[in-house]
């Protein structure tokens, strides 16, 4: 995939990939590992100056992270049967009032 996309291209990417409802459970439970890791990366990051030589390691290490907690959270999207486009777009409107 390496074209820009869109939240209901990457939903459907993902899809064809990891979309077993039965698995429901272990998808939140590798979402919340994700989650956990990147909060250690941003933990980590804090601690260091900012012309700190690993502060370009920890950044690309967050990177990935972020990404793994996309793709889990696309995945927990999926198998619940929500479109993140439309929520997110409902929740902007709410908000906005």
């Amino acid at each position: 995939m390496k074209q820009p996309i869109t939240l209901k291209k990457l939903q459907k990417y993902i899809a064809k990939r990891n979309n077993k409802k039965s698995k429901k459970m272990d998808y939140f439970m590798k979402f919340i590992e994700e989650v956990g890791e990147l909060s250690e990366m941003i933990n980590k990051e804090k601690r260091l100056n900012p012309n700190d030589t690993r502060t370009k390691a920890i950044k690309d290490t967050m990177e990935e992270e972020m990404a793994d907690v996309l793709y889990y959270l696309v995945v927990l999207a999926n198998v619940h049967e929500i479109s993140l486009e439309e929520a997110f777009l409902r929740k902007m409107e709410y908000r906005e009032k």
